[in-house]
């Protein structure tokens, strides 16, 4: 049976029943329509329309008041936290706006137990390959953002009246991992658009699960809305993107989001050929709200003060807040330049309509998730502490982890026998949160600290039942202190088997800050390469953000048995995943959702390159040169083989069969790719394939799985040079792939005069 069949059958049933326990009698975090003034308002009034108690709502809204509605006030809560400022009169309370939720909700944890459940890095996340795995993300996350908003929940410090959390979460962040450089790919859930639209399109569609009155979760805002991938001069960079660029990996992956209707989004910081991405009038509202027309658009925090600089150099806050406005930003964050609006309508620059326009937006998002409701009228009121980091909840967690996991290499290493000498040695073995991605919590313990997080090593040592496990880091993650070299040389040697775990963490890549080399950092090739010397069954595990370039470490050239796994930022329980998966106790690995280059790559390469295309190439659907390990890649402790063949009823759908023919119960991940092949001269480029469909099955050993991909005439279609989809005749190709070279290729011909395929092998 699928993964996502069976995840699905096995939660969906435990989780309504368990979460709808409990009736909360307080009000929700700044829910409105709750004084008497209120309450006699039209705004209030449930029998009316949305629409009708917009119209209300604004009506008693002056200038300056609409002005407040849409510019963080820095008296309330932190600027980029984003608080708008209420009005007392009609009873209508202030909004706290910036809840990230990319990898948790962020909150303070307001007791033991009961921090927001945090996931592996959404890179891991992409990993899985798992629909159901996404969804069941979000609908954690959903859950979670009403259980802290009924429960009095705050960002950063716990049980505060400040920074109160609401039902607008940020998040996930769907830009493309165009560079292994950037110094937030660990916020993203890889470098494919097909991929990362399915990732957020079902992630969304969880964080919005509706009851049966219609009320959302949650309001979810995609990140960062678009071409958003570096973060030298950010805010006062612009790149030259084409037509073909945008329509092929810049937008694909949030139109496929849309279709699950979030909010809105987070406008990027960068400028695209000189137009920032929040006072972009093409990109905003002739692209953006073709898709949603009500799409709600908010700053990143402090974008309309960059305005003042490069590219555009606003000469004041006024322009640079009109500019924002009246090209379709909503509401700003971070900085107060929109409290100069009252300034730029005078002066012609803006319009109130278009102010009026901006805050309707707004308010749409509360009046749809009920914060001007009866809060007992939405099922989800019920949920209360006991949803927060829920049993339920720590096992999808649990699970997304152990299918996080890449297994890229395996001479005769895995799975371990347990109740041997194991020594984990590496810097990244024993830290705590040099495990987690970028906007990993506010708080992930309760007290702040990382106490929670459970070390590779600890996870390690619980699978080796009967067995003697040590951890010595040998060396830090960056410094070049040998010191403990010596010491973690001499717990190899005495080892039977020794765990090499390696990488980077936050203090190399993150927010702000770029990678320049994508080498281990420090000393820890040196150091990988005297372990591998000791000659003893050794397997090397990668936690990263951005992808590493191990050149001098894919072969050991030694006789030992050698594996290689890249577990990306494995968390909290990652720790746990990684040791069940080496012992043989789970096996449920994922493929890359990235491309790992060699390193000469960045030489070859410039960082501020956009065009995808241009030799060397990027990602696997431009990039000439020979990569490490490919995109789709990853192996299995079990041996699968595949067939696949047109279905005889129709040229569009193609049955294929996965069989576990030797070894464990185990995962396989089955993924479909167009090539065209022979389409005769273009003036665009051309992909050398490029995704369009996967499914996870899982599989008991000795057995098959049926997998059927329905495809359609657009799985062929190519974008053209205008950035518009165009169906070639010619030769095609669709290629399916399990990711390590057995692949099956159907040659697909497509005639001049007739839309309908040919199909023959």
């Amino acid at each position: 049976m699928s993964v996502d069949l069976l995840s699905a059958a096995m939660w969906k049933a435990s989780f309504v029943s368990f979460l709808l326990l409990r009736s909360v009698a307080a009000v929700p975090n700044q829910h409105g329509c709750m004084t008497d003034v209120a309450r006699k308002l039209p705004y209030c009034d449930t029998s009316l329309s949305v629409e009708k108690r917009l119209d209300d709502l604004l009506s008693r809204l002056t200038l300056t008041d609409k002005i407040a509605q849409i510019t963080p006030q820095g008296d309330i809560c932190d600027a980029c936290s984003t608080c708008t400022k209420g009005k007392a009169e009609i009873g209508l309370p202030s909004w706290f706006w910036l809840v990230e939720t990319n990898t948790n909700v962020a909150s303070g944890c307001p007791k033991e137990g009961k921090c927001a459940t945090t996931f592996v890095g959404p890179m891991g996340l992409g990993a899985s390959f798992n629909r159901t795995s996404w969804r069941l993300k979000g609908s954690v996350f959903g859950t979670e953002m009403r259980a802290f908003t009924n429960t009095g929940g705050t960002r950063f410090a716990p049980n505060s009246t400040k920074n109160p959390i609401g039902l607008t979460g940020f998040g996930p962040n769907i830009n493309i991992a165009r560079d292994p450089r950037f110094g937030r790919s660990s916020e993203l859930p890889g470098e494919d658009p097909v991929l990362s639209g399915i990732y957020a399109y079902e992630m969304v569609s969880g964080m919005q699960e509706r009851d049966a009155h219609g009320y959302p979760k949650m309001a979810a805002y995609l990140k960062h809305f678009t071409a958003y991938s570096t973060e030298a001069s950010r805010g006062h960079d612009t790149y030259n993107i084409s037509a073909y660029d945008f329509a092929d990996t810049y937008l694909p992956q949030y139109e496929k989001a849309f279709e699950a209707q979030p909010f809105g989004v987070m406008c990027s910081y960068d400028a695209e050929n000189g137009h920032p991405s929040c006072a972009n009038d093409w990109l905003l509202n002739k692209r953006l709200r073709k898709w949603k027309p009500d799409a709600m658009v908010t700053t990143d925090c402090g974008a309309v003060n960059n305005m003042k600089g490069a590219p555009l150099n606003a000469p004041d806050d006024v322009h640079a807040a009109a500019w924002a406005l009246m090209n379709g930003t909503d509401l700003e964050m971070g900085d107060t330049q929109f409290s100069t609006l009252d300034q730029a309508i005078k002066q012609g620059l803006a319009t109130e309509a278009r102010l009026d326009e901006a805050v309707r937006r707004s308010f749409k998002v509360h009046f749809d998730v009920g914060r001007f409701d009866d809060p007992e009228a939405s099922e989800w009121s019920k949920f209360g502490s006991e949803s927060i980091n829920s049993s339920l909840s720590q096992q999808i967690s649990y699970e997304a982890a152990l299918q996080s996991l890449v297994l890229l290499k395996n001479d005769q290493s895995l799975p371990v026998k347990a109740g041997q000498n194991v020594a984990v040695l590496g810097p990244q073995g024993v830290t705590r949160n040099g495990l987690l991605s970028d906007y990993a919590a506010d708080q992930i313990c309760f007290g702040g600290d990382d106490h929670c997080i459970g070390t590779i090593a600890e996870g390690i040592a619980r699978a080796n039942v009967g067995g003697k496990t040590v951890a010595l880091p040998g060396v830090d993650v960056r410094s070049s202190n040998s010191a403990g070299i010596p010491a973690a040389l001499e717990a190899g040697k005495a080892a039977d088997v020794i765990v090499l775990v390696l990488g980077n963490d936050k203090t190399i890549e993150h927010e702000g800050i770029d990678r320049t080399d994508t080498a281990l950092p420090g000393l820890q090739e040196a150091f990988a390469k005297q372990v591998l010397a000791l000659n003893k069954l050794t397997i090397l595990v990668l936690t990263n953000g951005g992808a590493l370039a191990i050149d001098n470490l894919v072969e050991r050239g030694e006789s030992a048995p050698y594996a290689i796994i890249e577990a990306f930022n494995p968390s909290v329980v990652g720790g746990k995943a990684i040791g069940a998966s080496l012992f043989g106790l789970e096996n449920r690995w994922g493929k890359l959702p990235v491309t790992m280059y060699p390193h000469d790559y960045i030489k070859e390469q410039s960082m501020t390159n956009y065009d995808m295309s241009k030799a060397p190439g990027r990602t696997y659907k431009y990039y000439q040169g020979k990569p490490l390990f490919a995109f789709g890649s990853g192996l299995s402790l079990s041996t699968f083989s595949h067939s696949c063949a047109a279905d005889a009823e129709t040229s569009l759908k193609f049955k294929c069969t996965v069989s576990n023919t030797h070894g464990p119960d185990g995962d396989e991940v089955l993924q479909v790719y167009h090539r065209a092949s022979d389409v005769g001269p273009v003036h665009h480029p051309v992909p050398r394939k490029a995704l369009v469909d996967f499914s996870r099955v899982s599989i008991p050993s000795g057995s098959s799985a049926e997998i059927t991909f329905q495809l359609s005439e657009d799985t062929f279609k190519l974008v053209n040079e205008q950035g518009d989809r165009t169906l070639y005749p010619g030769a095609h190709e669709l290629i399916f792939s399990r990711g390590n070279g057995e692949d099956i290729v159907l040659k697909v011909k497509i005639s001049k005069h007739d839309p309908l395929m040919d199909l023959y092998v």
